[in-house]
């Protein structure tokens, strides 16, 4: 394995990208100013790849359509942590909050129908982030269900074998 380095300008350049990625997309983009600030994060022609719903997201109506829908299925919201890498970073995720409503296409089809469930969903992000600092590539893994998350601490221990062998 190859040592990688990354400048300290560069790494500047990322953790500002994705704070702004993180605390925006919890918040309200009531205003054509606050739609053009959030969007401002993300390259023109962004591909963001939910690999829970199989779905490429491409370009900047697609990225501020999943904010809307998230915020409206999701309430109250949160996320945590960000990793710096030499081609953007990885944001290992924790979403706290509330699937509180339907998410309904366009097409008038319910994608998510709201579980009225709180949650915890641990989830990790892949963002290739540009020179100008603008996300041009989000790989998003998580689980399909992630009203049914919970606190890691919550999760079954499990110790020795996984599989009945004869």
């Amino acid at each position: 394995m190859s040592l990688i380095i990354i400048n300290p300008e560069r790494i500047a350049q990322v953790q500002t990208t994705v704070h702004k990625f993180v605390t925006d997309f919890s918040k309200p983009q009531s205003t054509d100013e606050d739609v053009q600030s959030f969007l401002s994060v993300y390259h023109p022609d962004i591909h963001w790849s939910d690999h829970a719903f199989l779905v490429t997201r491409v370009g900047h109506e697609a990225v501020l359509g999943l904010y809307r829908a998230w915020n409206h299925c999701n309430q109250p919201f949160r996320t945590e942590a960000i990793i710096p890498t030499a081609s953007g970073a990885i944001l290992e995720l924790i979403w706290i909050g509330r699937c509180a409503n339907d998410i309904v296409r366009p097409s008038g089809e319910v994608a998510v129908k709201a579980s009225g469930k709180d949650y915890v969903c641990h989830v990790c992000l892949i963002a290739e982030i540009d020179e100008q600092g603008r996300i041009t590539k989000m790989d998003e893994y998580y689980n399909r269900r992630w009203d049914d998350g919970i606190p890691q601490e919550k999760y079954a221990v499990l110790k020795g074998a996984s599989l009945k062998t004869e």
